[in-house]
Order: structure tokens, then C-alpha cells, then sequence
């Protein structure tokens, strides 16, 4: 029940070695060594020369000298992006102590064993390790068992939950006030419940459970693991915004390092789309920090802040599966930009043509049900909660008061038009005038589209707003032909210039637009903007998951000797690429190539994430972050077992032609890799990004619909590592 840390802490944190007395088949000492943040248990054992391309490890554990062996739940040493992308089955593997080697003979391989909850009593660790290395027809080719004893008495688990503040909230399990959390115990470990306990609550859709609190008597800098199997969300007393946390597989999650003097842990129940959701947990574990260890975990992040980061955040999809019903909300959520070191925050609060989410009395509010994008299996989700947030709220002003107080830029962003016709979403101007429509967009070819586009515009800076964004990726149809575009930035550009008049001070204008080769790039006459001084930031971007890795350099030259500047766009959606290895190789290359910063569109699906994907995304204001990163991948890939790994398929329905299945490449250096679909060679790349054919329209189909067989080569020294998939096409 256990994850990589921050960047793999085993080789992050310095260690402490414990005890170790191992007797070896080939006559061959094991390393152990105790991480002294995980207090997970590492060690390094030999596979034997000749062993097969493949071979099974299985672990096993007992207490010292009772030679009662049972399944050691371990993982071998991989990347977080390994980790990211790993398929369950592989974990559930892992669990029940069986690890499977690649191309490892004669190389030292490296396992990980979490103590707890399996051997570990008392915060003491006693016990023997036996590893078993198995090949063709499970042939024995060697046998190690060392000793491990360790004292974790230091590290504090909270697992009996009934500790809270909030006594009178709680019951047995089986009680019958449904709006009090149940005390569950002896649950079956097939649950995955560390004791067999866990703390639940569930008073239905519509009904929440109030929060709880549990003391805290600590000091000091701490680490501080989940392991959450299902979704909770948690904060300390001292904080403004709780997160959103769930083990991804059953394994204890990193959620953060704290300094824990005068806190308290709170715990609180999750909202979606239809009501209230169980809450779930089942312990958390404390690590007490050395002042290095605290410094070594903040290495990543102390690197110069030399690159600017923009980032969007769209209210709307959050609130589409919260309660909103305080302006505190919005201050809550903006606190995570600052914290990711993001610059600038782009928020959308509209779509020309739809009702808008923000305090408009030009164009209508959202105020009451609408349909989102498919979650799962529902393909038409139906929600009061963004009507809600627009009943009680002001979206706009108090996001501009909160982004003032938190130091960070904040822009109103305007998708160019999408009228969602025939749905809740369409707004009256829309409906009243068809015939300036475009199939579901605006024409702002049409004068009097444009002069509705500028008003809401004008509202939004009269509301306040610090800059202002257009994003013609949300729809590139609303432009015609490039002297319409040009148009429509000249009269944007006169309107902030009026404001900033007005104000004494500049007004900024953010353009997203669609990169040479996606639908409608050539409408958009980028060096006229940037020449003529339309744009201050000018943002090239992918759509759905084609174009990720476009050539900036036409646009590092419509910048030249201007005064705007070039944040190409980095996608943090599920079709682009999976955080953090291929994101962060993409930020690494695009700084290579002369980017002066970044505009990263969904940034909130990765600062409002994981914890994991939120330390990502604090790496990016720092090329020396990045080039340390890169650093660190090379000193750890030769020690890492050996893996290839496919991105997940973000629909339920299988792969559609504008996504990319995408490839990482672990415990081996970057180089070829061919990819072999039903027995047929269809495509090889030399060097990442690694993904099944190109990002052009012309790789659309190259995944058939109804099942196959991919077979994935990655050159490794004088031979080739192969794995097989099953993946299914639309």
C-alpha cells in the first residue's frame, strides 16, 4: 500500500542503514537500507547471469524466526510516471508479492517493502525477508533471505478514528442516524483496510455529514502519507483549502510535508455532480522531518523562478461537481495557482453565444440546470450545482479581489463562441439571431457579433478583471478568414487601451489559437497581431490530442523585436501527455527551443489534481528545476526494473482518432522504439515523444475499431524489450 514519493525518495533522501544478516544461494550479500522518510524498506539483490528475458520475483515475509511465511506486498524501483500509468492488474500483482523482472540478468534489481501494516509492531520491525527468483517453468534459479529490523516508533499512525473532537458525530458501524460518521470494524483485508477499520460516512445525495477534526499534538515538519480507498478530503486547521484525496490503487499516498505546530487534522465529505459522495479513509501516517530531510524534499522547488507560467481555470467545471454556496469557494480553489508558481491565471467565465458564469447583466446567467461533458458512463450528466454557484456567488469580482490578495494575475477569458444550440447552455442573443451563426458558433464576420463579444468584454474589466483573453480554440469556426480575426484583435486591442487609460496602467490581452495544422490555423494571422502590438501573450495551441509537440519557432519569429511574448501551450488534459515524465520532457524541450515561458490549458485539472501532479506543476517556472530533474532521471533510470508503459484511455468506449495512445520508456535509455499492431510493424520513433503514429489527422485511424494485439520494441544495449497490450479503437 505504497507509491514513489516525491521523485522516488530512495534516491531523493540520504539513508539510514539497518541491520541486515543475509544468507545468499550464490553466495552474494543483499542491501538493505530503511528511507528514512518512507520507512519503506529497499532492497538491492542480484539476478543471476543467463536468467531468461523474463523472470518472476516472488517475496515473502515472516516474523523473525517463526518461519511463518505469508505474501510480502511489494513494488520494484519505478518512476512516478511509471506509477501514473501502471495497469492495475500490475499492482494487484505487486500486493500479493509477485514482481515480474525484464532483461535483468546480472544486474542488481531493487524491491520495496512497506513494513506497515503487514510486520510492524508497535512502530517495530522484527522480521525475515525471503526473495525467490523464478524463470521457465517456475525453475528456482536463487533463493535470498535476509533480516530486517528497523524502529519506526517515531512515526505516527492515526488509525483509530474515533479519537475526533466530534465525539457525538460518530457511531458503530451499523447504526442507524445516517447523517453521523460509522467507526467500521473488522473488515475483511480483501478490503484493504490496514486493522481491518476504517472511518465512513454517507447520508446520501442530498444530504451532507459534518466535518470532523482530529487532534494534533506535534511539532515540526512532518510527512504526511494517506491511504484513502475510497475519496476524502482533508486539510489542517491552519489552511484555507482541503484536497481532494484517494488512493489511485489502494497504495498510502504522499499528500504533502507540513509543519504541524498548533494543527489539527479536518476531515469532510467529497460533492460531484449529482450530491454528496461516501467519505472513506483509513489511515494516516506521519514522518516526523530532520531540518535536511525537510530541505531535500524542497530541492525541486527552490530553483530560480525564471520562467512565466499562465494557466487556465474554468469555475465552471469545478462547480459542476461541488456546492457552491459561499465566494469563499473561489478563494479557496485560486490559492492552488500561487502554490503551483503560476503566474498568471486565465479563468474562463464564458463561451460567446451561451449563458455566461459570472455576474453578467448583458448576456443571461447560468442560474439553474445544465448538461455536462460525459463522466464515465454517463453520457449526458445533468447538475444544479453551477446554477447554484451563480445564485450565491459573484464568479468574477471575487476572483479579481482573491487573486489581488494572493499576488497573482488574473484575466477574463472569453471563449471566441460556442452557442451548445438546443441546450440549457444556449444564451438569447444565440437564439435571437440564427443567422449569425455558424454551424454552433458565432460569425464575427458580422458586426454586430463582434460588438456583442466587445460588451462582454468591457463588463468584465469594468467588474474589475486585470487583463483580458480570447481563446479561438473554444471555437476557431467563429473566424472566416484572417482579416476578420485581425479585425476583432484591433477593436480588442483599442478597448483594453481605453481601460488602461482609464486605470494608469497596462491592460493585457491573451490570445489561444490553433498551431499550424489544427482546425482552422490558418484563419489566425499571429504575426500581425504581435507586430502590430494586438497581443501581449500570444498562445499557440494544440486541440484534443493532436499537435502536442508543434515547432515554435514560427511563432518564436512573429515575435521577434515585439513587445509580445510567446507562451506556447502545454495541454493538461488527459489526451496530452501524462505527468509527470512526458509534460516535463515536453516544458524541457520547449525551453531548449527559446520559450520564454508557458501557457498550460486545464491547468486546473493539475493544480486542483493530485498532490503528485501539483509538485509537477511547480517545476515548471524553473528551467534549473527542469534541467535537475532530467539530471536526477539519468541517475536513477539504470537502477529502475525495467518496464514499457501506455498511456490510459481517458473514454470508456476505447481509443477515438483525436487522441494518442502514448509511450514511457522506464529503466532503460531513450532510443528506438517500434510498435507493432495485430503482427504488423506500423510505426517506429528514434527518440521521445514516444506515441502510436504522428499527431497529425493522418494517424486518426491508425487504431481500428473492436480489439488488438499492440506489441511495443524499445531498443535496450545489444537487444530489444517487448511487451504486449490489448487495446480496443472506437
Amino acid at each position: 500500500m505504497f507509491s514513489g514519493s516525491v521523485r522516488n525518495i530512495f534516491f531523493h533522501v540520504a539513508f539510514c542503514t539497518v541491520l541486515v544478516s543475509s544468507t545468499v544461494a550464490t553466495a552474494q550479500d543483499l542491501t538493505v537500507v530503511l528511507d528514512p522518510v518512507t520507512r519503506y524498506f529497499s532492497i538491492t539483490y542480484p539476478v543471476p547471469e543467463g536468467t531468461p528475458d523474463t523472470v518472476e520475483v516472488v517475496c515473502s515475509v515472516s516474523p523473525a524466526g517463526a518461519n511463518a511465511w505469508q505474501p510480502a506486498p511489494v513494488m520494484p524501483a519505478v518512476s512516478e510516471t511509471a506509477m501514473v500509468m501502471l495497469p492495475a492488474d500490475a499492482w494487484t500483482q505487486w500486493q500479493t508479492g509477485h514482481l515480474t523482472e525484464r532483461r535483468a540478468s546480472g544486474l542488481d534489481r531493487i524491491l520495496r517493502f512497506n513494513p506497515y501494516p503487514v510486520l510492524q509492531r508497535d512502530g517495530r520491525v522484527d522480521a525475515d525477508f525471503r526473495i525467490v527468483i523464478r524463470g521457465e517453468d517456475d525453475a528456482e534459479l536463487a533463493t535470498y533471505t535476509t533480516h530486517l529490523k528497523a524502529d519506526n516508533s517515531d512515526v505516527v499512525y492515526i488509525e483509530d478514528w474515533s479519537q475526533v473532537f466530534q465525539q457525538d458525530q460518530l457511531q458503530e458501524e451499523g447504526g442507524e442516524d445516517a447523517q453521523k460518521w460509522q467507526w467500521r470494524t473488522g473488515w475483511e483485508d480483501t478490503l484493504g483496510m490496514s486493522q481491518g477499520n476504517s472511518l465512513y460516512g454517507d447520508a446520501g445525495l442530498d444530504t451532507p455529514i459534518p466535518p470532523l477534526s482530529y487532534p494534533l499534538d506535534l511539532r515540526g515538519w512532518y510527512a504526511i502519507y494517506v491511504h484513502v480507498p475510497g475519496v476524502i478530503r482533508l486539510r489542517l486547521t491552519g489552511e484555507e483549502r482541503t484536497d481532494y484525496l484517494s488512493s489511485r490503487r489502494g497504495e498510502e499516498v504522499l499528500w504533502k510535508w507540513a509543519k504541524l505546530d498548533h494543527q489539527n487534522l479536518v476531515l469532510e465529505q467529497s460533492h460531484n455532480y449529482k450530491g454528496y459522495v461516501p467519505a472513506t479513509i483509513d489511515y494516516v501516517k506521519l514522518v516526523p522531518l530532520t531540518e535536511e530531510q525537510h530541505a531535500a524534499l524542497e530541492a525541486p522547488f527552490t530553483a530560480s523562478h525564471d520562467k512565466f507560467i499562465a494557466g487556465y481555470w474554468e469555475p465552471y467545471s469545478y462547480a459542476f461537481h461541488d456546492r457552491v454556496e459561499n465566494t469563499l469557494w473561489h478563494r479557496e480553489f485560486l490559492t492552488t495557482y500561487p502554490e503551483a508558481n503560476i503566474d498568471l491565471v486565465d479563468m474562463q467565465i464564458g463561451r460567446m453565444g451561451m449563458k455566461v458564469v459570472y455576474e453578467s447583466r448583458i448576456a443571461e446567467n447560468l442560474y439553474y440546470a445544465t448538461i455536462g461533458d460525459p463522466i464515465g458512463n454517463v453520457s449526458r450528466p445533468t447538475t444544479d450545482n453551477v446554477g447554484r454557484m451563480q445564485q450565491y456567488t459573484n464568479t468574477l469580482q471575487t476572483s479579481v479581489r482573491h487573486a489581488k490578495e494572493l499576488g497573482v494575475k488574473l484575466h477574463a477569458n472569453f471563449g471566441a463562441s460556442n452557442c451548445y444550440p438546443g441546450s440549457p447552455l444556449q444564451g438569447q442573443f444565440s437564439k435571437d439571431h440564427p443567422e449569425w451563426m455558424r454551424g454552433s458558433t458565432l460569425r464575427y464576420e458580422v458586426p454586430e457579433v463582434r460588438e456583442f463579444a466587445l460588451s462582454l468584454f468591457r463588463e468584465s474589466l469594468e467588474l474589475g478583471a486585470k487583463g483580458i483573453s480570447i481563446d479561438y480554440c473554444r471555437y476557431p469556426g467563429t473566424i472566416d478568414v484572417p482579416e476578420t480575426g485581425n479585425l476583432f484583435q484591433k477593436e480588442l486591442r483599442a478597448l483594453a487601451d481605453e481601460f488602461a487609460a482609464e486605470r494608469g496602467e497596462s491592460v493585457p490581452i491573451l490570445v489561444r489559437f490553433p498551431v499550424h495544422g489544427a482546425d482552422g490555423s490558418e484563419k489566425f494571422d499571429y504575426a500581425t497581431w504581435a507586430k502590430e502590438g494586438w497581443v501581449d501573450y500570444l498562445c499557440p495551441s494544440n486541440i484534443q490530442g493532436r499537435h502536442n509537440h508543434f515547432d515554435i519557432t514560427p511563432y518564436l519569429d512573429a515575435v521577434a523585436n515585439t513587445k509580445t511574448t510567446l507562451l506556447p501551450s502545454m495541454d493538461g488534459l488527459a489526451w496530452g501527455n501524462p505527468l509527470p515524465g512526458p509534460f516535463l520532457w515536453r516544458a524541457k524541450t520547449l525551453y531548449e527551443a527559446g520559450a520564454p515561458g508557458l501557457y498550460i490549458y486545464q491547468a486546473d485539472a493539475r493544480v486542483l489534481g493530485t498532490p503528485t501532479d501539483r509538485r509537477t506543476m511547480r517545476m515548471l517556472g524553473s528551467n534549473g528545476a527542469l534541467q535537475a530533474y532530467w539530471q536526477q532521471d539519468s541517475a536513477e533510470r539504470p537502477y529502475r526494473s525495467k518496464g514499457i508503459y501506455i498511456s490510459n484511455n481517458m473514454q470508456v468506449e476505447g481509443w477515438h482518432g483525436w487522441q494518442r495512445l502514448r509511450v514511457w520508456l522506464e529503466g532503460i535509455p531513450f532510443g528506438t522504439v517500434e510498435y507493432y499492431l495485430d503482427g504488423e510493424l506500423v510505426d517506429t520513433d528514434s527518440e521521445p515523444p514516444y506515441l502510436l503514429g504522428t499527431e497529425d489527422r493522418e494517424s486518426d485511424g491508425i487504431i481500428p475499431s473492436g480489439e488488438h494485439e499492440l506489441k511495443i520494441r524499445a531498443q535496450d544495449g545489444d537487444g530489444w524489450l517487448e511487451q504486449t497490450f490489448t487495446i480496443t479503437g472506437a
